[in-house]
């Protein structure tokens, strides 16, 4: 776990990630649907077992995928000082993916490997995406994003693991 946490300490974002995942952002925004098509038909040639973790119908599901990560792009753009001061819950980025994390433990039963067949996913439907557009910069700026994402649902899943040790990876 403390090498994790240096890891994650090394790859914090810059304020060229962040400018680089909010221009490649508005990019996918008027794709979205496709893009959402996209990561799950990826997701489950990569792991068709997760599949079942899903309703027959994962429409309400593509929505929420793309919801959330119009949140995490949208809460990277907060300044420093704007973290500063007091946020709802419902805003504060971190409190929310803690949540997400849990919820994705306790009602949805997602194993922690899924994580990595995840980010796979993701990189895959960017890249396809965006073409030329998703550089080499751009793509190491959304997996620094998605880790930093990962690694805090992880911390929320722990919550309900009392006593048991949190793998971060």
């Amino acid at each position: 776990m403390v090498a994790a946490a240096q890891k994650a300490q090394t790859e914090t974002l810059t304020e060229d990630d962040k400018e680089l995942i909010a221009s490649s952002w508005k990019l996918i925004v008027p794709i979205q649907d496709t893009v959402a098509d996209l990561f799950y038909r990826r997701l489950f040639e990569l792991a068709p077992q997760y599949r079942s973790l899903f309703k027959s119908d994962i429409e309400a599901q593509k929505r929420k995928l793309m919801a959330m990560l119009a949140f995490v792009v949208k809460s990277l753009a907060w300044s420093h000082t704007a973290w500063q001061q007091e946020v709802d819950s419902r805003e504060d980025l971190f409190l929310v993916v803690l949540a997400l994390g849990r919820r994705h433990r306790e009602l949805y039963k997602v194993p922690d490997e899924a994580y990595a067949t995840v980010r796979d996913a993701l990189m895959w439907t960017l890249d396809y995406g965006l073409g030329q557009a998703f550089t080499v910069e751009t793509r190491r700026a959304w997996e620094r994003i998605y880790d930093l994402v990962a690694m805090t649902m992880k911390l929320g899943q722990g919550a309900t693991d009392l006593g048991t040790p949190v793998k971060v990876d």
